[in-house]
């Protein structure tokens, strides 16, 4: 179905009006005259058949979409105040920019309901949107360059996706992955100072991490402003794993056909039953390789200068002192350098855990 080109022009025009009310200019905007981007046959094509597959969104003004056109696959980054300087090998064979033209920008600027820039500047909207030259006008219609319109709004950037890509036939699990994998590598919406090793751990997930995993949770970790929220999002996927490993062994002794994350469901629905946190997650700790250990040792010997103990019980403690606001529950502090290797530690685990129960959780 082809997008209607009139309604998209109108939505436009509408939100850059709506901006310059709410910014008091005392400029009255007449919306009665009919204004759209000015488009050539080609990009009349890009407007009407542009089809939108998927969208992220990650922070108020930062998300991240999908669309195909002409048997092409792209992937739109919206919110990036600049281009990314440096792509890294693993980008760059996903995915190539493209230049942008005025059937892309007013099918996105529809589509995804872009914000306009909360630092506009209003009189430039008035002057050069509202109340431009006269011999602008053409058959009174005003249209008005692309590039001029899409400079107030918040910045957008497109992509196509290379066929040969690991991220092509996109869907909403691959473009999770292609957006953590764009913030890991640029960087300019990761809040935390990672370090180098931690940046390639990420990396390492968003490419080669099992099909099982949260990948929503790695993402918004990426994007957390505190370490302990970065933890706690990443926490969740290790919480996830608790009913799985808890009750494989049942599972398979009693010979249930369902899988066994069918079956944790219906444990958890029909009588209530949820595993020992603690029990779980050291149960899950004592699986692990003997280098994710040490990671995980080293914190706790900052942090209770000894290795001594559950590490489940350890990194539970962590947990509760976040989201519990107890007086017996003591506030838990770590430096950068922990914090970051506690994100590092959890990344290894995850990625471990979520490749060894890979059939479990499907």
């Amino acid at each position: 179905m082809s997008r209607s080109m009139i309604e998209a022009n109108k939505y436009i025009f509408h939100q850059l009006a709506s901006f310059v009310e709410k910014n008091n200019t005392g400029t009255p905007i007449d919306i009665s005259q009919k204004r759209c981007i000015q488009t050539d046959d080609f990009e009349k094509e890009w407007l009407k058949k542009l089809k939108v597959k998927e969208t992220q969104p990650i922070l108020p003004n930062f998300k991240t979409a999908s669309f195909e056109f002409d048997n092409k696959e792209y992937f739109v980054v919206v919110g990036w105040e600049s281009e990314p300087e440096t792509i890294n090998e693993n980008i760059a064979e996903a995915i190539q920019l493209i230049e942008l033209n005025a059937g892309i920008v007013t099918a996105l600027l529809f589509e995804l309901k872009i914000l306009v820039r909360k630092k506009s500047d209003a009189y430039a909207i008035i002057n050069n949107i509202f109340y431009p030259p006269l011999e602008e006008i053409i058959e009174e219609i005003i249209k008005v360059d692309f590039r001029i319109v899409v400079d107030f709004f918040e910045p957008i950037f497109v992509y196509e996706i290379s066929i040969d890509s690991p991220f092509f036939n996109i869907d909403q699990q691959k473009i999770l992955k292609l957006s953590g994998l764009y913030i890991s590598v640029n960087k300019e919406n990761s809040f935390l100072n990672f370090s180098e090793q931690t940046s390639l751990m990420f990396e390492r997930i968003f490419l080669e991490g099992s099909t099982t995993i949260p990948y929503d949770n790695i993402v918004f970790s990426l994007v957390a402003v505190y370490w302990k929220y970065c933890f706690l999002d990443i926490y969740r996927c290790i919480e996830r794993l608790y009913p799985i490993v808890i009750l494989k062994t049942l599972h398979q002794n009693l010979g249930i056909k369902t899988s066994l994350l069918e079956f944790a469901s219906n444990i958890e629905q029909y009588i209530g039953w949820r595993p020992r946190e603690n029990e779980a997650i050291n149960q899950l700790m004592d699986e692990l390789p003997e280098d994710i250990v040490k990671l995980f040792q080293e914190i706790k010997q900052f942090l209770e200068q000894t290795t001594e103990g559950k590490l489940g019980d350890f990194i539970y403690k962590i947990r509760n002192s976040i989201v519990h606001f107890r007086p017996a529950t003591q506030a838990i502090e770590l430096d950068e350098e922990n914090w970051d290797k506690l994100i590092r530690a959890s990344l290894l685990a995850i990625e471990y855990w979520y490749d060894k129960y890979e059939k479990d959780l499907q």
